[in-house]
Parts: structure tokens; sequence; C-alpha cells
């Protein structure tokens, strides 16, 4: 019987803030998924019964850089505290899940606007571990004065949006300055970005983000990002997986081990590539062939 079953769905929840109806139903495309929308867009996929299956493309490729890039960080055992995972946006709690089930020593700590949503989610699809739940603008949250102001982790992640029509305060160099101020040296922040052709909105934003590392010491050597081969050379819509390693290059070998996990196509840019796909303002990036 499919773990899903008992459930009860569909279940929905208003949210106060936007005034958006969340519904949780059930998703034909796997035997125990589960879908989140809010407003009637599709926000998450949760496979019920298996935390650690990951449907989406942006999802694989970011549990690829966490695998090879902060493996070490996150399994660490007798550490006189536990990891520190920090998540600005909530959803259906996917990633939150597939990092308890990988690394079950982490606390993770998860942001959201919306009052009503991590407890409607928790309520009908339970965690095993509760995250901390804090209810805020992430813009105001990590400025000075905030809730998470002077806080750390050893990961960031960002999936606060999916398109051009993000708030401009979630989409600012100085935005992505304090983000990477949460992060602890050493540590990763890991960010969900999404654009249509010509990827305007995207390349602003890999750039600023960028420029705000580099204002913190980090160089563009410790930076990746990795999408679809058709969606880098903006030939279509969709995810771009953007990742940072504060004051720690990363190394070719780590760079090959998350291409290879892929999905395919796709590609990863660091380095000089990197900035120079940051700085193109037209299409015809050119595909790359080998690694």
């Amino acid at each position: 019987m499919p773990a899903r079953e008992g459930l009860g769905l569909p279940r929905s929840q208003r949210l106060s803030f936007s005034g958006s109806l969340a519904e949780l139903h059930l998703d034909d495309l796997t035997e125990d998924g589960v879908v989140l929308s809010i407003g009637g867009a599709e926000q998450s996929h949760v496979e019920v019964g298996d935390p650690g299956f990951l449907l989406h493309d942006y999802l694989i490729r970011m549990a690829a850089v966490l695998q090879t890039c902060a493996r070490e960080r996150l399994s660490a055992r007798g550490a006189h505290q536990a990891p520190q995972i920090l998540h600005l946006g909530a959803g259906a709690l996917t990633l939150p899940r597939w990092l308890e089930h990988h690394f079950p020593e982490v606390e993770q700590t998860v942001l959201d606007i919306e009052p009503e949503l991590v407890e409607f989610v928790l309520e009908h699809l339970p965690m095993r571990t509760l995250p901390h739940n804090l209810i805020a603008d992430a813009a105001a949250a990590i400025a000075p004065g905030g809730v998470l102001a002077g806080r750390t982790f050893d990961v960031v992640v960002v999936d606060l949006f999916n398109s051009a029509e993000a708030p401009a305060q979630l989409t600012s160099t100085q935005f992505h300055a304090r983000a990477f101020e949460q992060v602890a040296p050493g540590g990763l922040l890991l960010m969900n970005l999404g654009d249509e052709p010509p990827m305007d909105f995207v390349r602003a934003q890999v750039a600023s983000l960028l420029e705000a590392s580099a204002g913190l010491g980090t160089s563009n050597d410790s930076a990746l990002l990795s999408a679809p081969t058709d969606v880098l050379e903006a030939r279509a819509e969709g995810n771009l997986t953007f990742a940072a390693r504060r004051s720690a290059p990363l190394e070719q070998t780590e760079l090959n081990a998350i291409w290879a996990a892929g999905p395919h196509p796709g590609d990863v840019l660091s380095g000089e590539e990197l900035h120079q796909w940051a700085q193109q303002a037209t299409r015809g990036f050119p595909r790359r062939t080998s690694h």
C-alpha cells in the first residue's frame, strides 16, 4: 500500500500574509507523491515514505552540491555543536527532509513569511525532527537587528522566488551580502534561481552574488552554477542552482563530481567561465563538449 494512503488528502489552508490558498494533494507522477500548491501554482513535491527521493531537477542539483561540497561538515559527529542549516523559504520542506534523511545529526532552521505554512505542512506531512520555525520576512530577518542577525550556519539555503517578479529586497546585492554573512567560514550558500530566455534576470543575480561574495573575501573560484544545458544556453526557461563556499575555493574534483551527478544534459560553471556567463546580455552561450 502506498505510504500516502490515509493522509486524507487533499487538504487546504488559507495563508494570512498573501491571502493565497495552500493545498496538499496527490501527485500522479509517482506512487507516493504529494504536491504543495500555493495560489494554484505547484511549489513542492514530497515523496511520502522516501525523503531521499527528489523529483525536480534543481533539487537533485542542490543535493549533489551538498553531498560533494558539504558532506564532511554536515557529517560531523561528536562535534561541540550539531551542524546548523538555515532555509530561507519553506515550501513543503522537501530539502529539509532530504537533509534529515542523509545527515540526521543536523539542526535545521526554516524561515517563511507565511505564519501558517510550516505548521500546515508538518501537520499532514510530519518530519522525524521538527525544524526550528521562524516566521519573518527573509530580508528583514538577516538585516541588522533582525531575528537572525549575528548568527552563522554551516549551510544557508535560499529558495524564495522563481522569476524576475521577485521582490526587490530579495534580489539586491545588499541582500546577497547579508545572506553570505550568515554562512560560517568554510560553509556553503546554496540558492535556487529561475528565469526564462534570454536569462537577463538570473545573469544579473549571479553577477550580484559574485560581487557580494567578493566583498567578503570569497573569490569566483569558490562559486558555481549548475543547470540543464538548454537553460544555461538561454534556449529554455528553468531553474539554476548557485552555490558558493565562504573563504574556501572549490576543487576541480568537486566540480567534476557535481557535473557527473547530473541530471544530464547539464553543465557546471565556475571561475572565469561563470563570471563571463553572468556578464552576457544576449543569447549564444557556447556549448561545452568535454569535462
